[in-house]
This record gives structure tokens, sequence and C-alpha cells, in this order.
């Protein structure tokens, strides 16, 4: 059976030189500091978040409707789920930056546990600074993707096509002749006779101007 090599610690080359030590007393430093810095830019990356949601979720509950409401249907349906998918994007962002800034999840532990999962006080404070880090980046790439969505939205609005101008209101023609009225569009006057389309007949009616007592333009036929 074999006999497994045994190792023994050896002494550097050289001793440190102040060079290495004012090296490693940065980084730790450096250490110590990472996780109050992390929780420093997502606190401000939060309080950005929840005034851009803020304001953007305002701008389109008082002004959506008016922007998108005259535009085609297909156009509405795409407008309005990028503006969702943007605004949905940068609550995920504030949400993550929230977790970066507080912690994430609150871990009862005690010393033993500490030095049982990572070894050291200092390596908790590591690991807790590398997870708000990455709940951070997320932050961000969420805030990324929503505002690409936010922003195609506002550029669709742009090019929406423009609703078809409407015509002028059609105006009816009441003629009085004799004991009856007839009520409809006017086509022509001329030859001493009045013309009118009158709605459900599949010819236009003709009056002489002699018999007609009294014509008036009113808004609809009654």
């Amino acid at each position: 059976m074999s006999v497994p090599p045994r190792y023994r610690a050896q002494l550097p080359d050289r001793p440190p030189t102040p060079f290495d030590l004012t090296e490693r007393a940065e980084f730790e430093r450096l250490i110590d500091e990472s996780l109050p810095r992390v929780q420093d830019s997502a606190e401000k990356w939060r309080n950005g978040l929840a005034a851009f949601i803020t304001l953007v979720t305002t701008g389109f509950v008082i002004k959506g409707r008016d922007v998108v409401g005259d535009v085609p249907v297909g156009w509405r349906i795409a407008i309005t789920t990028l503006v969702a998918l943007g605004l949905a994007s940068s609550v995920i962002g504030l949400w993550q930056a929230l977790a970066a800034q507080a912690g994430g999840r609150s871990l009862t532990l005690t010393l033993a546990d500490v030095h049982e999962r990572y070894g050291s006080v200092r390596a908790l404070r590591v690991a807790a600074a590398r997870n708000a880090g990455a709940r951070l980046d997320i932050a961000r790439a969420a805030v990324a993707a929503g505002l690409l969505c936010l922003l195609a939205g506002v550029g669709l609005t742009w090019w929406a096509p423009a609703p078809e101008a409407a015509g002028p209101p059609t105006a009816y023609l009441k003629v009085e002749h004799g004991s009856t009225a007839t009520c409809g569009v006017l086509r022509s006057a001329d030859g001493g006779m009045l013309r009118l389309a009158v709605a459900g007949a599949h010819s236009t009616a003709v009056i002489p101007m002699a018999q007609v007592s009294n014509m008036s333009v009113v808004a609809a036929c009654g």
C-alpha cells in the first residue's frame, strides 16, 4: 500500500517588503469597505429607479390614453406591450437594487455557523458583498432592458400611422312641401327642382321648388 506524501510548510524565498505589506493592508481595507460601498451604490440606484418609475408611470397614466387612443389596434397592442415590459423590467431592477442595499434575506447565524460555512467573519462579509454586487448587476441589466422597451414604445408612437381625417359632418335638408315634409341629403337644385337622397329610398326624391313652403338644415332626419 502506498503512503501519501507528506508536505511541509516552506518559508518564502524572501521576507515581505514594505510594498508587500502596504498592498496587503490596502487589500484588507478594500475587503472591509466592499460591502458598504456596494450597498451605498445600490441605495443610489434604488432612489433613482423609484423616482424614474414614478415619473414614467404617472406620465403614462395621465397621457397614455391620449397618446395611443387614436392609433390602430395593432400598433396600440405593440405600444402597450412594450411599455408594460419596460415598466416590469424597471420594477425588477428596483427590487434587486433594494435587495442589494438591504442585504437580501435575513439569516440567523451563530459564530460557529459562520466558521463552518465561510471560515471567518471577514469571508462572510466578502460573500455578502459579492451577493449584493451580483444583485446590483441584475438591477442594472433590468433597467437597461426596461429603458430599451420604453424607448421602443415611444418610437412606435412616433411612427404609428395617423388617424384618418374625418370628413365634414353631413348636413340634412328638411323640405316642407304641400302637406308633407321630406328630409335627406341635398344632391342638386337646378331646373326648378330639388333632389334629395333619402335614407332607405333607392332613387332620389324630386321636389318642385314651386311647392316648397319651408326649408331648414337639420343635424339628422327624425
